[in-house]
């Protein structure tokens, strides 16, 4: 209802003002315009903090789609907002008498339910107002957010008073607060941004905005403040990430770590795999502290599931101690599969020269692209662009290193929304190796070798399940497949899972019932 009605409105509100003003009509009792009256008797119906939130999202569905995800204008919903400000308060944030900061105050997601639980604490209309305080970049969004807030106290809000229109990152010397809670942009940018304090969080190249942010929150917490962030799973493991995981640690003491499930029930047109982190600004880490690894579902509060400590490596990841939150613990890794992972080597648009549209000598080598791969099934060579096979052409005394001469299952480095599964893998057929004697892959591809061609088999149902992949998300958020933390991949034993493909039909249910009977044979050791 909220986008047809935000399609039929956008062409008669092309400025921040005119977007205020639509969304400021369903805060009222009743609207003269046609266009917004569903939405509008909808929006009455429900709760404070849902109508917020619609009202809040409303507006940016009034964005072009563009826009959207130029700004990151993705608000969290009201049932994971209050869990990650219950989080908050579990771990001290006193609603009576504490400070709070939004630097991405959006729709006021979180500070319009703040202000309201601090009025159900019998806090003062005008305490509040001076206790809480936000930053948005769309200014009519930041009005919007600010109109919220006033329904909430009852009170008329001067512009700028509560939130600033600005773009936080500029901040240098920023005021601090006891509680610092977001869900900054996410989305990389491609222009280094000056003056920001970027190489403590982001390697060059790959500096994205929630990085920036999380750095800031930090600054902006008073010294054992909170800090509370809605942020891409992909800090939590991501190679990429060290530099921000480090920062971190050094400055903060990391207290709960919550993924969220489900994310297709959770943010309006997000496919990003979301996690939750509480920290304790002002002290660095402990290695010896536990933290808590727990979930957040579509509906239901958070729910704690494991204590563990964090690597000792500050720029490890942080995987749960044991297996991903509320799975079981298979126990061990591909290298107890004799597998070896490598990355897909030809780069075709950078040696287009080497490349034979069909075979003429033992020089040349079939190329698999990632397309090619499909789970399921053997895995062939298919020409790119048309029928028949491409072939990579490697002289005599080239290096034999990139060719592939024995059976291997591949999988497909970089997926996308549509896809079901992050992981894809298939076994490439052995008429290949028979054929041609090897073959190559592209760089869009990843390439596990093992012991035996039996190993190979269990490696590649495992890939393709669905338990498998849950616990791959856990480590990651992107949709790009890291060799690394394949290598770190929770696998049930070897002959467990050999065991379980003979005892089931199902390799579903195969594979599920090896991490369970690989995590109760790991328990009886421990005994």
């Amino acid at each position: 209802m909220a986008r047809k009605a935000a399609a039929a409105c956008r062409e008669f509100a092309p400025t921040p003002t005119l977007k205020l003003r639509l969304c400021l009509q369903l805060l009222e009792r009743a609207v003269d315009n046609e266009l917004l009256k569903p939405l509008h008797k909808a929006v009455l119906t429900l709760d404070v903090d849902e109508r917020h939130y619609w009202i809040g999202t409303f507006y940016t569905l009034l964005l072009s789609a563009d826009d959207r995800r130029k700004q990151a204008t993705y608000f969290t919903p009201p049932h994971l907002a209050h869990g990650v400000i219950a989080l908050a308060q579990q771990a001290g944030f006193d609603l009576r008498k504490h400070s709070v900061i939004d630097p991405a105050a959006g729709g006021a997601a979180f500070l319009s339910m703040i202000a309201g639980q601090m009025r159900a604490a019998r806090a003062s209309s005008g305490d509040i107002a001076t206790r809480l305080a936000g930053m948005e970049i769309d200014s009519g969004l930041a009005r919007l957010a600010e109109a919220l807030i006033g329904r909430r106290l009852s009170m008329s809000v001067d512009s700028g008073s509560i939130i600033s229109h600005r773009d936080s990152l500029s901040l240098r010397a920023p005021s601090q607060h006891d509680l610092v809670i977001a869900n900054p942009p996410y989305g990389r940018l491609l222009d280094d941004p000056s003056g920001h304090r970027w190489k403590q969080v982001c390697h060059a190249g790959h500096i994205n905005k929630f990085a920036l942010f999380a750095e800031l929150c930090l600054r902006l917490a008073k010294p054992d403040g909170l800090v509370a962030l809605v942020l891409p799973s992909s800090f939590v493991g991501g190679p990429l990430y060290d530099k921000l995981r480090a920062h971190i640690r050094q400055n903060a003491e990391v207290l709960t770590i919550a993924a969220v499930t489900a994310r297709e029930e959770v943010f309006v047109d997000v496919q990003q795999d979301i996690t939750v982190l509480l920290a304790r600004a002002g002290r660095a880490h402990d290695a010896k502290k536990a933290v808590t690894f727990g979930d957040f579902s579509a509906s239901k509060p958070f729910k704690a599931r494991m204590a563990g400590r964090l690597p000792v490596a500050s720029g490890a990841a942080w995987t749960p101690p044991l297996a991903p939150v509320g799975m079981a613990h298979g126990g061990a890794t591909l290298t107890d599969y004799g597998a070896d992972v490598r990355s897909g080597y030809f780069v075709w648009n950078r040696e287009q020269p080497r490349m034979r549209l069909r075979w003429y000598s033992e020089s040349d080598l079939p190329l698999i692209w990632a397309t090619n791969i499909r789970a399921g099934t053997f895995c062939r060579p298919v020409a790119r662009w048309r029928d028949g096979v491409d072939f990579v052409n490697f002289e005599k005394d080239a290096s034999d290193a990139p060719i592939i001469r024995r059976d291997a299952v591949v999988l497909q480095r970089t997926t996308n929304s549509s896809q079901p599964r992050r992981l894809i893998a298939a076994r490439v057929s052995p008429s290949v190796i028979k054929e041609w004697g090897g073959f190559v892959t592209e760089n869009h591809t990843i390439v596990i070798t093992a012991k035996s061609t039996r190993h190979l088999d269990l490696v590649a149902a495992l890939l393709n399940s669905a338990a498998a992949d849950a616990r791959y998300r856990r480590l990651s958020g992107t949709a790009s497949i890291s060799v690394q933390l394949l290598r770190t991949l929770d696998l049930p034993r070897p002959e467990v899972m050999a065991r379980a493909l003979a005892k089931f039909e199902s390799t579903e249910e195969a594979v599920e019932w090896a991490y369970l009977e690989s995590s109760r044979l790991g328990m009886e050791a421990v005994a």
